[in-house]
């Protein structure tokens, strides 16, 4: 209840405010954040040193900043960009040959999985292409706080996106793909309690499976997709190229590591807005808050406030 009335507040205060003076307020309180956060300070620090082994301290500090100023921005964009038609997404967001991309993909009959990440801004990359008026799924978690999560699915709705939930997603993802429709999931986070690691940066780290065996079962191509914040705060995609799989000679490990790897192109290069707060590489506190977050599990590493920001920004 107390996160709910937490939203509201945060909600009201971005939609007082005219965007440049929200984003101004909402870095300045970042920076107090950033320095009395110190579980978050310390997770971020940590992915950055794993991505980036020989940048000095000072360099991880200095993307770390901005990163919490991007992710400050982030919550802005999510109240501010409610209701969304065309012609203002036409002014803030840079499609560039994304339709044209979607619509060659789309022409084999058997959907898209598009493959995102906790990077720049994934609700508004797939907000924005429902309002090009393609029909898009999204895999999402169900939070624990009833009024907070009705909160939520009601953004989504208001964008055109239509929420799966997590717990029977498979079934549902597979009868959107068979209706040629868009499935988009996030795979820099596992909500299962599976141990199965991936190469991620060098180092083994648990990511999601799901999106690779939805691709070996149906066939439809996996497109790595990615908003990111461009310095004049407009937006545009990063689109990687289509991944398909075979289950006849690809296995799902093969087609993860794909993944990954384009998740790796990405996240290196826009690092300060990769907004994942804890340490994706200790995999048993990954797999504990997975746990705790998707299932309602008690967690000994994880508080409360850590789940519930895991799940109302899956």
């Amino acid at each position: 209840m107390f996160n709910y009335f937490l939203y509201r507040m945060a909600q009201a205060l971005a939609l007082a405010l005219p965007l440049k003076a929200a984003y101004r307020v909402a870095g300045f309180i970042s920076n107090i954040y950033c320095v009395l956060a110190f579980r978050d300070r310390k997770a971020v620090t940590g992915n950055l040193k794993v991505i980036f082994p020989d940048k000095p301290d000072a360099e991880i500090a200095k993307i770390r900043k901005e990163l919490f100023h991007n992710f400050a921005k982030y919550l802005v964009d999510f109240f501010k960009f409610l209701c969304l038609d065309r012609k203002r997404m036409e002014r803030i967001v840079h499609f560039g040959n994304l339709p044209a991309v979607l619509d060659d993909l789309l022409a084999h009959g058997k959907g898209i999985i598009f493959v995102s990440a906790h990077l720049g801004n994934w609700e508004l990359g797939a907000a924005a292409i429902a309002a090009l008026g393609y029909k898009v799924n999204a895999v999402a978690l169900w939070v624990p706080d009833r009024k907070l999560n009705d909160l939520y699915q009601h953004y989504r709705a208001s964008r055109g996106i239509v929420a799966i939930p997590f717990g029977r997603a498979a079934r549902e993802c597979i009868a959107a793909l068979r209706r040629n429709e868009i499935v988009a999931v996030v795979g820099d986070r596992d909500f299962t309690a599976s141990n199965h690691t991936v190469e991620f940066f060098g180092r083994p780290a648990r990511l999601p499976d799901g999106p690779a065996k939805l691709a070996l079962v149906t066939g439809a191509p996996l497109l790595p997709i990615f908003m990111v914040r461009l310095p004049d705060d407009t937006f545009a995609y990063i689109v990687e190229e289509p991944i398909w799989g075979d289950k006849s000679r690809h296995t799902v490990d093969g087609v993860v590591r794909q993944i990954a790897m384009a998740l790796e192109r990405v996240i290196r290069q826009h690092s300060e807005q990769w907004f994942l707060f804890h340490n994706l590489w200790d995999i048993e506190s990954d797999r504990a808050l997975a746990t705790a977050t998707s299932f309602g599990s008690p967690v000994k590493d994880a508080t409360d406030s850590d789940a519930n920001r895991a799940a109302t920004h899956e």
